[in-house]
């Protein structure tokens, strides 16, 4: 069997599964669907990528390879998207992609800088919003 047919036959694995989320991070977790302990040499490990759209480019860069199953994306801007997609390459070689999985940051939370910039331009919404913030 040529490789393009196996990579055909494997099964697309499921996108990150995002978790806590905010101004400058995103937590993504995945699961190692071969259930298999990690006993022998790690070539013997079925390994993961995790890959990063740049939307300048509209290409993925990696960002994780390991073994593990968790990463967290971190350095980045709040207020925007990100999408992200999972690499599984098994100990054959053989890889697949998983669907790409979108989400938002949080926006940055409200500083000392916001208050001052609130009360000196006698800015109420502005001001109400700030302290409502907590």
């Amino acid at each position: 069997m040529n490789t393009s047919m196996q990579t055909l036959s494997l099964e697309l694995p499921q996108p990150p599964v995002i978790g806590k989320v905010s101004h400058h991070s995103i937590e993504l977790s995945w699961i190692n669907e071969d259930r298999k302990r990690q006993d022998g040499p790690p070539e013997c490990w079925t390994s993961f990528s995790v890959e990063q759209m740049d939307t300048k480019t509209d290409t993925y860069r990696t960002i994780y390879i390991g073994y593990g199953t968790h990463h967290i994306a971190e350095g980045l801007k709040p207020s925007t998207s990100y999408s992200f997609r999972l690499r599984v390459t098994k100990p054959s070689g053989l890889g697949c992609l998983s669907p790409a999985v979108s989400v938002f940051t949080t926006r940055e939370p409200f500083s000392g800088r916001n208050l001052h910039q609130a009360v000196s331009s006698e800015d109420v919404k502005g001001l109400t919003i700030v302290l409502q913030s907590g």
